[in-house]
């Protein structure tokens, strides 16, 4: 049986986009109209048909994880346990920083694993990360609790090697090579071996917690325990409260005196605009689909979803990642190649695509666009910040190791 939790949000009763404010965005625009693609007129009271919902979807549990406090409680610990990490620097959060998004806060084109090591691809967002069909930019992972022992049992990343145990099994699709840093030590540092059990700031130990989660007979972990226990953390990351989000829901003076971001939002969801809708559409401006967008191969020679099903027409896919709170997760790219979001419309999507890859999506075509454009693009990506989930760093997403 499916567990059905429903997602509180706010509600209202006008379309996604009634030009309401036509006269205002005539004001301060017309000196620009000709520059605008031809179907965007100020004056056109037909709402534009943006594939973007009001709200999410119900949120359902998978069958064999259904979310419970106590298991959450687990997961954030082991969320922002730096001592899954070999050398006990790095754990999820060090990668995931709520403050961005849930993306990586030091501003690396690709993510710094343990021991300094550079991974290969940049860490995308984890906002909304229920809701995805699968994970990774290749999309190697078809659900959380599969994609959870990824990074801690990643050669690069948090460093662990899988061994052959009774609780232990090497899956599919890790990158974990041979070594001395055996998943066994993993789950002695958890079960408080060979030292006494650590405590949380709130004097909590691994012990009280993963009995609280998981039964007073469960006296070690294993790696179902530790996997679920992080999706069922992971699946609490909401982000519904941007400035968008109540715009999207009827609010319109919360965008009153940002005719620019309306604007853009014309941009971003006409086909003969930006079009950026053709990829990233849905509540959480992603189709969960993968594409080619003309950027080219990097020099890691990363293919992308060709690693996984190996069919040439997938060389050079990535997923199409979302881009809610996306001006606090720079930089952009699967490698991280942009700085900045005016740069990834210049010098990509602009041209229509910087390189004419095998592959390139049909969409991505040379745009028609001028500074202002691009400049009412960027502002209406700026709205798409949830500073609410952001700010939550004391609260639910609180670490509780304090450090």
């Amino acid at each position: 049986m499916h567990i059905t939790r429903t997602v509180s949000l706010r509600h209202g009763s006008a379309s996604i986009l009634v030009f309401a404010l036509s006269l205002f965005l005539v004001s301060c625009k017309q000196e620009n109209v000709a520059t605008n693609p031809s179907s965007i007129n100020p004056n056109d009271q037909t709402p534009v048909n943006s594939s973007i919902p009001k709200s999410l979807a119900p949120l359902v549990d998978p069958a064999d994880n259904p979310t419970t406090a106590a298991k959450v409680e687990l997961g954030r610990h082991l969320f922002y346990d730096k001592e899954m990490s070999v050398d006990h620097s790095t754990s999820c959060a060090s990668c995931h920083d709520v403050s961005s998004g849930f993306s990586d806060s030091r501003s690396l084109a690709t993510s710094m694993g343990f021991d300094g090591q550079m991974g290969n691809r940049n860490a995308p967002s984890l906002a909304n990360v229920a809701y995805n069909t699968s994970f990774t930019w290749d999309g190697r992972f078809g659900t959380l609790e599969k994609h959870a022992p990824g990074p801690i049992f990643n050669s690069v990343e948090m460093g662990n090697n899988f061994s052959q145990s009774a609780f232990d099994s090497i899956p599919s699709g890790y990158n974990s090579k041979p070594g001395n840093n055996d998943t066994n030590f993993l789950f002695k540092r958890l079960n408080g071996e060979p030292k006494a059990l650590r405590k949380d700031i709130n004097g909590k130990t691994y012990d009280d917690l993963r009995k609280a989660a998981w039964g007073p007979g469960a006296d070690r972990f294993t790696l179902d325990m530790i996997a679920k226990s992080i999706a069922a953390f992971e699946r609490t990351f909401i982000s519904t409260r941007s400035d968008f989000d109540k715009y999207n829901n009827g609010d319109k003076e919360v965008l009153k005196y940002n005719a620019s971001a309306i604007h853009g939002f014309q941009l971003f969801t006409d086909t003969k605009g930006a079009n950026c809708v053709s990829c990233h559409s849905g509540y959480n401006f992603t189709d969960q689909s993968y594409h080619d967008n003309g950027i080219g191969i990097n020099q890691q020679g990363d293919e992308g979803r060709f690693a996984i099903t190996k069919l040439k027409s997938d060389v050079g896919k990535f997923k199409t990642p979302s881009l809610r709170n996306v001006a606090l997760s720079a930089p952009y790219m699967h490698d991280g190649r942009y700085k900045t979001l005016e740069m990834v419309i210049r010098d990509n999507y602009l041209k229509g695509g910087k390189h004419n890859t095998a592959n390139k999506d049909a969409n991505i075509k040379p745009l028609t666009l001028s500074d202002e454009d691009i400049a009412d693009l960027v502002a209406f990506l700026n709205t798409l910040t949830d500073y609410s989930f952001t700010a939550d760093k004391a609260g639910r997403y609180a670490n509780p190791w304090g450090n």
